[in-house]
Formats: structure tokens, sequence, C-alpha cells
């Protein structure tokens, strides 16, 4: 949707949403972030929408998996935390989720349906390479002093048993370059 901006500001102004706003009568400005135009026809008999509090300590991650609904996250406290996708094709996307627009964060995330997905603290990888080739772990930080808050929403409602971990043999085929990012989200469990 074009919402988005990398530009950096002057500290006091206002943030820029990057592609032209929409101005309603609510007072102010609305970007749409994600306009979900799927029909609710799996499992009909579920909520329209649930919602979550996330938190995430250092030294944590959340485990690459995948659900048949949307997820939208949203940063309320804390450090800044990646998302890290993993399409069918072998497409691979990070996206950060912090307060800091001018640095590139954004404050709210929306993750397909269907995609594998997992996250972690920004802060815990030094650097990478974009197409999941090259991962260097941080050093260990405090987990009571490090961490990343952030909800997240489903749409249609999220249920335990449509939720599908991934195993590393199973999408390593996906996106045989990004190895260490997928032993990074998915954990051995020797």
């Amino acid at each position: 949707m074009g919402c988005h901006s990398n530009r950096h500001r002057e500290v006091g102004t206002r943030p820029q949403f990057g592609a032209s706003p929409r101005i309603r009568t609510l007072g102010g400005s609305t970007c749409d972030q994600w306009p979900c135009h799927c029909a609710v026809t799996h499992k009909v008999n579920r909520a329209v929408s649930t919602a979550i509090y996330f938190l995430l300590p250092a030294g944590s991650v959340s485990r690459l998996h995948r659900i048949p609904c949307a997820e939208t996250w949203h940063f309320y406290k804390g450090e800044p935390l990646t998302v890290f996708e993993l399409h069918d094709d072998g497409h691979i996307d990070l996206t950060v989720i912090g307060p800091h627009l001018e640095a590139g964060q954004r404050p709210q995330y929306t993750v397909p349906p269907n995609v594998w997905f997992g996250s972690f603290p920004t802060l815990d990888v030094e650097s990478f390479a974009s197409d999941g080739s090259v991962l260097v772990k941080s050093r260990k930080r405090d987990p009571e002093l490090h961490y990343s808050l952030v909800g997240c929403t489903c749409a249609p409602g999220f249920q335990y048993e449509d939720f599908e971990m991934a195993k590393f043999e199973d999408v390593r085929s996906i996106a045989p370059k990004a190895e260490p990012f997928l032993k990074f989200l998915i954990p051995s469990t020797d």
C-alpha cells in the first residue's frame, strides 16, 4: 500500500508515511496497511479476529511457523523485533517492527496467510545477509533488561489446530541458502 517510508526526518517533525495518507473524517491521517480481501471459507465457525500481547525477551525466538490467517504485528514497548518470512517460492522478507520510523522500522506489519514466519529481538543479531545465507549473533544480553513487547492480531481468528510448526528438513528445500536463519528460527530439540 506504500505507507512505509525510509526517509529521514528532522527531530520534532511528524512522521511521514510514504504514499499520500488518506484524510478522513477521523480528524487525522490514516493509511491502509493491510486490506484483507480474504473470504472466510476455512472453518467458518471461528472468531472473526483474535489479539494477543507477545513478550519476546533477548535470547529468545518465535519459532518458524505458519497459520492460515493474516497476522498483524503491533509494536508496543522495548526494543525492535525482526519478523522473518519465508515464502513458498523461496523469497525471504525481513521486517523490523519498532518505534523509529526514521530508521526504517515499522510500528505495524502484517504477515500474509500461509507464509512461514518467525521473529527475534533485532539486537540479538549483529549482522545478516538479506538472502538468509549469513547470520552473526550479538553477544548475550540480559533478558530482564532487553525485550520486545508487541501485539499480534489475526484475521480470521487464530486457532491452535491451524498452527503448523516448521520442520528443518521440510523448509530447507524451499530456501537452502537461508540455512543459518532456518537453524536460528528452528532450534534443534536434541
